[in-house]
């Protein structure tokens, strides 16, 4: 009783000093059946990150209001958690990062430093080429022309017959001259009859069309023809003038005035050959028709076969001068050679080679020097 009375008399006197009230235990907080805390955040024993379990009626929304005061935190708070994929759909007992996961502990550099970011170890690529459109001078010089069509037709397909006019001579013919001059001895004079290809029954050939000449940039000279490639015939009748063609394959519409040259593979796997010697030539014209070229593209280099290059070869391409203004008004001495791309033979011709652009740091420009360095 003296105790009740005493509690009544200090919440009675709220200027007075309260007596002494011997200590009582707090009543135990009673939660409903069914309800639980609606905030819950504790840490994880490993990282020390704050975590939030999901709980009933929970959102992204509601979790970002009650924690940050600022309901339109939910996209931020749904970056932290990448293991949610639709942040209208979580769950209770889900585990919600509060702030971005720290990343794990390694023992190895985040950044490596080298002295140039232009320096890369030398790839030896396998490369599948494929054979663009391109025809050198001596191949155009010994094509044949279709003139005539079985076919009461101007535009030719698959399947029909077309009558080519050849310039070089028919197998049998060369074979019984050689035999003729065997026999008188003249050996001398045999080898004098005929250099080059023959034609015979059942050669295959390739249909093209030209499309513009290939010149080299500073001389000028004509190297060859980038073509179109519009299907592939077999000769079938090889004992007149005109020789019977049957058009195997017609990639697009053929007519009169298409020239047909040998058939060849238009895939092919290159690989990559050690560079016997040192040779140094230059970039001459791009396939595509564009200013600059890149990775993966063809070009055409102003070395082949008869200055020592071989399929497989690999060119280094050295830019040099300043990378904006390039050597306005500089003396070319001043400046190193930096590599800026490697080109591989996909095909040496007499005088000049179709490569591949296999790796490249910026564009590749008409006129750049190619260099073919000993033992790479």
């Amino acid at each position: 009783m003296k105790r009740a009375l005493a509690g009544l008399w200090v919440a009675a006197c709220g200027i007075c000093v309260a007596a002494p009230v011997l200590a009582q235990a707090p009543p135990p907080v009673v939660i409903p059946y069914g309800e639980e805390p609606s905030i819950s955040v504790q840490a994880s024993a490993k990282t020390g990150e704050r975590v939030y379990l999901v709980q009933p009626g929970d959102s992204l929304w509601t979790i970002a209001e009650d924690l940050y005061d600022e309901p339109w935190y939910w996209p931020s708070l749904w970056s932290y958690n990448p293991q949610i994929t639709n942040p209208h759909q979580i769950y209770p007992g889900d585990r919600i990062y509060l702030s971005r996961r720290s990343a794990p502990l390694v023992k190895k550099k985040a950044i490596t430093f080298a002295s140039s970011r232009y320096e890369t170890k030398k790839r030896t690529p396998v490369v599948l080429a494929r054979r663009v459109g391109y025809i050198s001078s001596r191949d155009y010089r010994e094509s044949g022309k279709i003139t005539h069509s079985r076919e009461e037709r101007g535009m030719l397909g698959t399947l029909d017959e077309v009558y080519a006019r050849f310039r070089n001579p028919r197998c049998k013919e060369v074979a019984d001259r050689k035999r003729k001059a065997d026999e008188a001895k003249e050996k001398r004079k045999s080898a004098e009859l005929f250099l080059g290809p023959c034609i015979r029954d059942k050669d295959r050939f390739v249909i093209y069309r030209v499309d513009r000449e290939v010149r080299h940039p500073i001389t000028n000279k004509m190297l060859g023809y980038r073509v179109q490639f519009l299907g592939e015939g077999q000769a079938i009748n090889t004992t007149r003038d005109l020789v019977g063609m049957v058009v195997t394959k017609a990639f697009r519409e053929l007519q009169r005035g298409d020239l047909v040259t040998n058939v060849f593979e238009p895939l092919s796997i290159v690989r990559p050959k050690k560079n016997g010697e040192e040779i140094i030539g230059t970039v001459i014209d791009f396939h595509h028709e564009t200013i600059a070229a890149g990775q993966h593209h063809y070009v055409y280099l102003d070395k082949g076969a008869a200055d020592g290059v071989q399929r497989g070869n690999r060119f280094q391409l050295v830019y040099r001068g300043d990378g904006l203004t390039g050597l306005i008004g500089e003396d070319p001495r001043d400046f190193p050679d930096e590599e800026v791309g490697i080109a591989m033979v996909v095909e040496a011709y007499d005088r000049h080679s179709l490569a591949v652009l296999t790796h490249t740091v910026r564009e590749i420009e008409r006129g750049m020097a190619a260099i073919m360095a000993k033992d790479f």
